[in-house]
């Protein structure tokens, strides 16, 4: 069936009515009379959807005696459904094209396992959880800061969709990401938005998830998990190193001004 073809029938069986009469048919034949008595329109209405019906090559008319019986002509049926067949495999291969093509992006994104780290601190889970959520800019070292100048504070408005930003000595602000989830004591999950030239994208994403689990004597283990670094794309690799190089040196900050301020 070409194309024009195709449109035709498809075209016929758009309509409504059209439609009924064409599934009335591939149940059984009929009169245009039979048909007529079944339907809420008159007989010329079913003879003129018969007649485009006929012209789309989706029934034919035979005479028994003086009636005109029509059925379904399974030429015009087959014909589109291997018009339609062609256009599903059309469209097969043009998925399986797009899968290869990601097929480099995936293996890159299965091959960037998340940076985990653990350290215990001397302070009950509400208590670290406070000194790492409100006293950030106490830990957090002066020359790691992602503004142009040292931040003198570190913002982490506590609850889901707070900003997380720092703040320098002139008031200009730097904004790090955002709280994702905000459930103290025992869990803070953050959208860390820093991208590969470290600059905060608000488009770019990455997880930071902290959970705080009571230890023996008092003591908090205190575990952190940077995922999603497959984000980074072509650089993902590079900063996952520099990224798992970094955090046991913050958490190491943390836990000795945890120590000190139990």
């Amino acid at each position: 069936m070409t194309n024009r073809s195709a449109a035709e029938a498809l075209a016929a069986l758009g309509d409504p009515t059209r439609r009924t009469i064409f599934e009335r048919l591939a149940a059984r034949p009929a009169s245009v009379g039979e048909l007529a008595a079944t339907l809420p329109v008159s007989r010329p209405a079913v003879s003129q959807h018969l007649r485009v019906l006929k012209a789309a090559g989706l029934v034919n008319e035979t005479a028994e005696g003086t009636r005109r019986i029509y059925r379904i002509d399974p030429r015009g049926i087959a014909a589109m459904r291997e018009w339609l067949d062609d256009r599903w495999a059309a469209s097969l291969e043009s998925f399986n094209a797009f899968v290869d093509s990601q097929a480099g992006e995936e293996t890159l994104q299965m091959s960037i396992a998340p940076i985990v780290r653990s350290i215990k601190v001397n302070a009950q889970p509400a208590r670290a959880f406070e000194l790492f959520t409100r006293h950030m800019e106490r830990w957090w070292p002066a020359g790691k800061t992602i503004g142009r100048n040292p931040h003198v504070t570190i913002v982490m408005e506590p609850q889901a969709g707070g900003q997380w930003f720092e703040r320098d000595a002139e008031g200009n602000e730097t904004h790090w990401g955002r709280v994702l989830a905000w459930e103290p004591p025992g869990r803070l999950l953050l959208g860390w938005q820093i991208n590969s030239q470290w600059v905060y994208d608000p488009d770019f994403l990455t997880e930071v998830e902290l959970t705080f689990v009571p230890a023996e004597n008092g003591s908090t283990l205190v575990t952190l998990e940077h995922r999603n670094l497959e984000r980074f794309g072509a650089d993902a690799e590079k900063q996952a190193k520099q990224i798992g190089e970094g955090w046991p040196k913050f958490l190491a900050e943390f836990s000795a001004y945890s120590n000190a301020n139990q």
